[in-house]
């Protein structure tokens, strides 16, 4: 009897490997699902406002503000930046938003003619001598990115001045978004993406980085002298902001929908992740108060928001939601401002002063200035 034939284990591997391939496509569909769902796809927005506002005609793409310090005489009011995202080539500008009225006025700060600024996130600092510094991010082409300092020069009754101190620059500036001023030459910023790897250029990593909730952003700060990443493994670090007693910087994520917080070393600015807070949508710019309350402006929908980044006729909702503290220490969150896209649409900043709520877009040339009524606010459960 002949010996019997060894059967054939290659159909065996070739089940085994279209078994793994199968269950690798699941597992990317499964996973593309759930990222399309945690970025709000199917999600619509109510309109709510907490009080009343009115639409104001503003520069081109007002995406970030900040509240000048109130003093006797001096105009209330906030530094505008602002930049057509929708023409890049085009140099921005920043503006001075008089809060003496309602609807307020924007006046265009002057400049040194040699300046081309291109700004994006921007933040104020009041040292203890009385002095204002203004501490811009300017994105002079697609690969160089610098900080621009001022002094702020207030006059009482006249429109603030601008004297530029000069520019700070960093490799480790890759594509920075939001800043939070620390001090006269100190800050930290955030940048929203990593950078390029190997043949993947950095727009093409970006687009992978949110398709796949790649956690690549950082948070970089600068001591005046030089600059070093504290914080990173973050999926589209957005806003930042440092709270009033130095002690913790606040980090939004756009892409994890929530906002992180970070206990800060004073003498070194190193930071330590301490907490998040979940958000009903994804984090833009954050912003505090004088009562030390935050409002962070979120996006619901990050695919209405990238179709309205595409075409300026399509709609993106948004919300405002400002963070109090209790007496016990727990964080609540309300929502003092939300819209389909129909009012605003990409609302990228809250500012608020006595009552008085400031909202600016990332592309739309409007800014909404409402009067709020902090009663009507919705709370949300986190």
């Amino acid at each position: 009897m002949p010996p019997r034939r060894r059967r054939d284990e290659k159909p065996l591997q070739r089940r085994l490997m279209r078994f793994w391939w199968r269950f690798l496509l699941v597992a990317l569909v499964l996973y593309i699902g759930y990222t399309i769902w945690l970025s709000g796809a199917y999600r619509s927005t109510e309109a709510f406002v907490a009080g009343q506002c009115e639409a104001v005609a503003a520069p081109p793409g007002p995406e970030d503000m900040a509240l000048l310090p109130e003093g006797t005489g001096l105009l209330p009011g906030a530094i505008v930046s602002s930049q057509d995202r929708r023409d890049r080539a085009a140099p921005g500008a920043l503006y001075f938003y008089d809060m003496s009225s309602r609807p307020g006025r924007f006046t265009r700060l002057e400049l040194p003619a040699s300046l081309v600024l291109h700004p994006h996130g921007l933040s104020l600092f009041t040292a203890t001598d009385g002095q204002v510094y203004l501490h811009v991010i300017n994105h002079r082409s697609s690969d160089r990115h610098t900080v621009e300092i001022f002094a702020v020069q207030l006059t009482v009754g006249a429109v603030p001045a601008l004297r530029h101190r000069g520019s700070v620059a960093s490799d480790l500036f890759i594509h920075p978004n939001g800043i939070a001023a620390a001090g006269p030459e100190s800050f930290y910023l955030t940048n929203d993406r990593g950078g390029g790897i190997g043949f993947i250029g950095p727009r093409w990593m970006h687009m992978m980085e949110n398709l796949l909730q790649l956690s690549r952003s950082t948070v970089v700060y600068h001591d005046g002298r030089g600059a070093r990443v504290v914080a990173d493994n973050i999926a589209f670090a957005n806003g930042i902001e440092i709270t009033g007693d130095g002690s913790t910087v606040l980090v939004g994520s756009t892409q994890w929908r929530m906002l992180l917080a970070y206990t800060r070393e004073p003498n070194s600015g190193m930071l330590l992740r301490s907490g998040s807070l979940p958000l009903p949508g994804g984090a833009d710019n954050v912003r505090r108060d004088a009562n030390g309350d935050l409002w962070v402006a979120a996006h619901p929908n990050a695919f209405a928001f990238i179709g309205h980044a595409m075409n300026a006729e399509k709609e993106s909702p948004s919300i405002i939601l400002r963070l109090s503290r209790d007496a016990r220490g727990a964080v609540h969150t309300a929502e003092a401002f939300g819209d389909p896209g129909s009012l605003l649409s990409g609302a990228s900043v809250g500012i608020q002063r006595q009552g008085r709520l400031l909202i600016g877009a990332v592309f739309q040339p409007t800014v909404l200035d409402c009067q709020l009524d902090t009663g009507k606010l919705r709370p949300i459960e986190n």
